[in-house]
């Protein structure tokens, strides 16, 4: 429930809140890397990234429970209730004033949400008979 909620205020705060610092950041770690590092990173898709990130380790949570189980519907279900968490949010950002929800978000989401998911289930040895 932390997390969901933690994701929810990340994704619904004012952009300006969060992005200098994070810009700052990433500035910083391009300079160390390099000029044509920083080139590259001004480039990244840094939104998404982030909305994927974010919903990897949500899903990694909300999955983690019923993979340890055994129970991979209880897995999908939670996958998918993710994935529909991103959609609200999406939809409440196209409310505010001052963010913007956008469909391709969502996608970024998704794909988060199957990477956790994946995680949370692991990489099981085959079992003999």
């Amino acid at each position: 429930m932390v997390v969901a909620a933690v994701v929810a205020l990340f994704l619904l705060l004012p952009a300006s809140a969060f992005a200098d610092t994070l810009e700052r950041g990433l500035r910083w770690l391009a300079g160390l890397l390099g000029g044509d590092a920083r080139r590259a990173a001004a480039e990244l898709p840094w939104d998404k990234i982030v909305h994927a990130v974010l919903f990897a380790g949500l899903a990694w949570v909300w999955c983690r429970q019923p993979a340890r189980a055994g129970r991979i519907r209880g897995v999908l279900l939670a996958a998918l209730g993710a994935v529909a968490y991103g959609g609200a949010i999406e939809l409440c950002q196209m409310l505010l004033g001052y963010r913007a929800g956008e469909w391709t978000d969502l996608v970024a989401d998704a794909i988060g949400v199957v990477g956790g998911a994946v995680l949370a289930m692991g990489i099981r040895p085959r079992q003999r008979r």
